[in-house]
């Protein structure tokens, strides 16, 4: 595979003046406009800035729970969806630690 089919957008197929080659943590290299970026990207938002668990007698600002988000991806894009973004953040994790 070149280097412009790893930074094509998958969306329109070009590649965009922005495009990065990234790094993942498994030592993968990815476009940043690949699919496997966004999950990455959006597995590490999920365990960096969402709780484990909610107070829900706070009132002041309405939150969710990292379960949650998952359950409404659940319910938007499918199980599958759901599975993989859980199994990503399980994986961010374990190597967090």
């Amino acid at each position: 595979m070149s280097l412009a089919d790893e930074l094509a957008c998958p969306q329109c197929g070009r590649v965009h003046p922005d495009a990065k080659l990234i790094t993942l943590p498994d030592g993968t290299s990815v476009g940043s406009y690949s699919m496997e970026y966004r999950a990455y990207t959006e597995a590490k938002w999920v365990l960096d800035t969402l709780p484990v668990t909610v107070n829900r007698r706070r009132k002041k600002t309405p939150q969710i729970s990292r379960r949650e988000y998952i359950l409404g991806v659940q319910d938007r894009r499918g199980q599958a969806a759901a599975n993989e973004l859980a199994a990503n953040v399980t994986k961010l994790w374990k190597a967090s630690k």
